[in-house]
């Protein structure tokens, strides 16, 4: 597809009217939403909590009890604790499996109650820490082949997940999963079905200043080197093939997958699910909420506007040498849809886009 295609891919006619709609979602604006109607009666996707395998009606009814966005943190922790408490009566009966999958419904519930929580680092740090405690001791029963991993990065341990396929060659290509910001290795590990029936090994990883790694790690655009770590744990591990390893990042883990597959040879391939490709020409009209969420996980607006210039790609792509796959979302209004159409419009001899026009953000 040549760059002008890739910039004339069809798009939602309300984008830019959405876009320009969303600077209204100021916090007050939102809550006298949520008071007339509930986060329930609302046009909220559920498909990441659907993607999380959270049952529908656990969904549900934690949206129906968010009245303001103070309640989002306050209902999705009363329902993980129906969970656990669903878990434990599972366990007393001797349904071990049952028990377990109620449980890790529940850390996935404290994972989701984190993502509104802005102006308390204090218990975004404690939602995180029960998140990943109670994800990790479910692992043994419903994932017994996954292994919990650490891959070095420079003076640090970054924490992840290694799941291998039963089929295919061996050693096994590696799939390396890159969250966003707000996701974490817990939520991008349960993708990994599709690329284990394929023979792909998948490791899924929180990356600095993400998931686990953000209760000791600051968010950083000065950590492409990342990939020396996974590289020699690929090399270290009989079942990995260290020359087949590609890059996966959703939203600005797609952003760091390029930047690291740019600077770095022996990555084979990437793929970019709804990356920013250059935020600083799009960030100050973007809607206050995400204004507000990146400056609570990075400390500061000034650390946000430093972050958007360090992971831009427009001076990077050049360097890019192996396949690039970007997946766009028409419907996006946390970054422009235009931005995976500029992403491939600059190496179009490289890229392959796949374009979802209704999706929105991380193609939910």
């Amino acid at each position: 597809m040549t760059p002008e295609a890739m910039l004339a891919v069809p798009t939602w006619w309300m984008t830019l009217l959405g876009w320009r709609a969303s600077r209204l979602l100021t916090r007050r604006r939102v809550d006298v939403a949520l008071r007339a109607r509930s986060a329930a009666g609302l046009p909220i996707s559920r498909a990441r909590f659907q993607a999380m395998g959270l049952p529908d009606d656990a969904i549900v009814a934690a949206l129906r009890r968010v009245r303001s966005l103070a309640d989002w943190d306050v209902a999705w922790i009363g329902v993980a604790q129906m969970l656990l408490a669903e878990s434990r009566r599972h366990g007393s009966e001797g349904r071990a499996h049952e028990a377990a999958l109620a449980q890790r419904h529940a850390a996935l519930c404290y994972h989701a109650a984190h993502l509104f929580v802005f102006d308390d680092p204090k218990k975004m740090r404690a939602l995180r820490a029960t998140a990943t405690t109670l994800y990790a001791q479910t692992v043994p029963t419903l994932m017994p082949t996954v292994t919990r991993v650490e891959t070095v990065w420079r003076t640090a341990l970054l924490p992840g997940y290694l799941a291998r396929p039963r089929v295919g060659p061996r050693p096994a290509p590696l799939a390396v999963m890159l969250n966003g910001v707000t996701t974490a290795k817990e939520e991008t590990l349960l993708w990994m079905m599709p690329l284990l029936a394929q023979g792909i090994a998948v490791l899924a990883i929180d990356w600095p200043g993400t998931g686990e790694a953000g209760q000791t790690l600051a968010v950083t655009a000065n950590c492409d080197d990342i990939t020396d770590g996974i590289v020699a744990h690929a090399r270290d591990d009989a079942g990995l093939d260290a020359t087949r390893i590609a890059l996966c990042g959703v939203s600005l883990g797609g952003s760091l997958a390029v930047r690291c597959a740019a600077l770095d040879r022996r990555i084979a391939a990437v793929v970019a699910v709804t990356p920013p490709y250059k935020a600083e020409r799009w960030l100050p009209f973007a809607n206050p909420l995400l204004i507000e969420q990146l400056t609570a996980l990075s400390g500061d607006r000034a650390t946000v506007d430093a972050l958007a210039a360090g992971f831009a790609l427009d001076s990077i792509t050049e360097r890019l040498r192996c396949p690039l796959l970007a997946v766009g979302a028409g419907h996006d209004l946390m970054v422009p849809p235009a931005e995976s159409r500029r992403l491939c419009a600059d190496i179009p001899e490289l890229s392959t886009l796949i374009w979802y026009p209704t999706a929105g953000h991380g193609a939910y």
